[in-house]
């Protein structure tokens, strides 16, 4: 997946996977419980320079992370944002239609802004983890926690059947092209519904055969692996404590003079 991509690639990727869900799921929650502009620009900025400049990843591929889930937010807001009000109301910009007056007044800015920057921080932090932390890392740290081991094994499985999906896409994909499947509009939404008909039938079998193979090394539902070697980040863990403090300094800060 493209995340793993950059995940292994990523210069915070052998740091002690701990560290890092400590960095990001504690200001994750912190995000979320306090409902503060400031907080959630801070998330935002702190996790972002965290991933370009420690991670090493370049700005415009973490923009364009970014805004992705920032389009789908800006379009569900849209309904908070522009409201109904009685003629007369006090409105930032808005239109008269017939006996009532459309548009955007202070409380609806106010709470679309919280809103959006609030779920943008949240999924800043989850970038972050995700960015610099394989999968395969989390597993292990998942399966040392008191998580049943079953939903561990579960995700692991998941995890990689998404991967056999995407396999006999391509596979089907090349062989289409390769027949001139696309050649036209009519064939190429011909060829798309046989891919689409096949795909999944395709993939059990792909997945019947993955588990056979699972079964004859041995698997007894639990995947027995060799845990990998970290390096201890001492910084890291001085970072996450330090964002903390940062994190509710500002959320309190704004709750202090918003009162």
């Amino acid at each position: 997946m493209l995340t793993d991509k950059y995940a292994y690639s990523s210069s915070l990727s052998r740091v002690s996977p701990e560290a890092k869900m400590l960095f990001s799921l504690v200001p994750l929650a912190i995000c979320l419980l306090f409902n503060s502009i400031a907080l959630s620009l801070v998330t935002i900025v702190i996790m972002a320079v965290a991933t370009v400049k420690f991670g090493k990843m370049s700005l415009p591929t973490y923009m364009g992370f970014i805004m992705v889930p920032l389009g789908f937010m800006v379009i569900g807001t849209l309904t908070i944002l522009i409201n109904r009000f009685e003629p007369g109301h006090a409105l930032l910009m808005g239109l008269q239609v017939g006996q009532y007056a459309y548009g955007i007044d202070e409380g609806s800015l106010n709470l679309s802004l919280k809103l959006v920057l609030r779920a943008l921080g949240a999924v800043s932090c989850m970038y972050f983890l995700s960015l610099n932390t394989p999968l395969s890392d989390l597993f292990q740290v998942l399966g040392r926690t008191k998580l049943p081991q079953i939903i561990v094994t579960l995700m692991e499985l998941i995890y990689r059947y998404i991967f056999v999906l995407l396999e006999e896409v391509e596979r089907m994909i090349i062989a289409k092209d390769s027949r001139l499947g696309n050649i036209d509009f009519k064939t190429s939404m011909s060829s798309l519904g046989e891919i689409i008909s096949m795909l999944f039938i395709r993939a059990y079998q792909r997945s019947e055969r993955i588990y056979a193979g699972l079964e004859s090394r041995g698997y007894n539902g639990q995947f027995k692996t060799i845990n990998e070697e970290y390096t201890y980040s001492k910084n890291m863990y001085i970072a996450s404590v330090a964002v903390i403090i940062l994190l509710l300094s500002a959320g309190m800060t704004e709750r202090f003079f918003y009162i």
